[in-house]
């Protein structure tokens, strides 16, 4: 077994919480949106997730679900359908998580379709949150992020020659957590 596959297990086997990573919760901490841990802190679990063969909207939303109640083994199961578009072009699975963390924090459980006030909470902060990452990035799509259809053979090739997974997801990541940060 290489290096780097002995340290994925070893990654997988600890990460079930993020209590293994003694980043668990405080006495304080609340499911209600308590953040115990720092913006850094939080870009440094869902990169190192990405990093260790996980999906970045897998490992975004795996950095919000302890604060939400939410189970972080759940979390990933959730966001794997969202990874690089949903298979469908659609926003890069770190954007799409970002929009799940924002509706954990932010989304209301009682109806609220018309009610412009209401929806605005949320709303405002996901065309906030969109436009900030176009600012930084230009685009939303991973196909017009990264150049490449990461659901072909030769894109996913591609990709891995020009290093596009190690350079610029780890940064569309870290981004996605700064403007999630910024929008409390």
């Amino acid at each position: 077994m290489s290096r780097a596959q002995a340290g994925r297990r070893e990654f997988l086997a600890g990460i079930g919480s993020l209590t293994s990573l003694g980043l668990g919760p405080r006495d304080d901490h609340t499911a209600s949106g308590g953040s115990f841990l720092s913006p850094e802190q939080r870009a440094e679990i869902a990169v190192m997730s990405f990093e260790n063969g996980f999906h970045c909207a897998q490992g975004v939303l795996e950095a919000y679900a302890d604060d939400h109640g939410l189970d972080p083994l759940l979390a990933r199961r959730m966001a794997a359908a969202l990874a690089g578009g949903s298979t469908v072009g659609g926003e890069c699975g770190a954007v799409a998580a970002g929009y799940l963390v924002l509706g954990m924090r932010h989304g209301l459980t009682r109806p609220t379709f018309g009610d412009v006030d209401q929806e605005d909470e949320l709303f405002g902060r996901l065309r906030r949150f969109v436009a900030g990452f176009r600012e930084r990035h230009g685009a939303l799509t991973c196909r017009e992020l990264l150049g490449i259809d990461v659901f072909t053979h030769e894109g996913r090739e591609e990709g891995q020659r020009k290093g596009l997974f190690r350079s610029r997801c780890p940064q569309h990541i870290r981004d996605v957590v700064d403007l999630l940060e910024a929008l409390d």
